[in-house]
């Protein structure tokens, strides 16, 4: 464990916090509204971030480990967000929570205990065309903290966008 995979571990944590509190915070109305390009509820949503944890734990692992990745397509990973959005159409709240603060203990404490050289192991990631990202990219970038801070942002965008606009015609 050292500095680097501490402030990593903190500033997921921190991540995962905000997104705790912006789920604590929904109403019902809110949970069940649809908030994304892919026709999800907030609730949908949420549990996208929260049930994501061990997919996204299988490339961190991977590479901290020196290990193959996993031989995913976009294709793979859209099917399997669309099929656990479907199994959880009406997820709740408490269900999020939980799953939340179990999957991020878990991931924080592995993330941790990283050392510096398993941060800076790095190996081709087809789903980014073969480019070779570390262990510390992929944690920091789109599988993990910009992952739950780019969900809630985006989807709280959305959100505003729609209560915004018109209903019934007016203008």
């Amino acid at each position: 464990m050292g500095s680097r995979s501490t402030a990593l571990a903190d500033e997921f944590q921190r991540a995962v916090a905000e997104f705790t509190d912006a789920v604590e915070s929904c109403s019902d109305a809110k949970w069940r509204a649809i908030c994304n390009a892919e026709g999800w509820s907030v609730g949908q949503t949420a549990q996208h971030v929260s049930g994501q944890f061990p997919l996204e734990m299988e490339y961190i692992t991977a590479i901290a480990e020196g290990k193959p990745l996993p031989a995913y397509s976009w294709d793979d990973i859209n099917g399997k967000n669309d099929g656990r959005a479907g199994r959880n159409a009406s997820v709740t709240q408490a269900d999020v929570l939980e799953e939340l603060r179990t999957g991020a203990a878990s991931t924080g404490a592995y993330v941790r205990a990283l050392s510096d050289e398993q941060l800076d192991r790095t190996a081709p990631l087809a789903l980014a065309d073969g480019a070779m990202v570390s262990t510390q990219q992929l944690i920091e970038g789109g599988l993990l903290i910009d992952h739950v801070r780019g969900i809630s942002e985006a989807s709280d965008r959305r959100a505003k966008a729609r209560a915004a606009e018109p209903t019934n015609g007016e203008a």
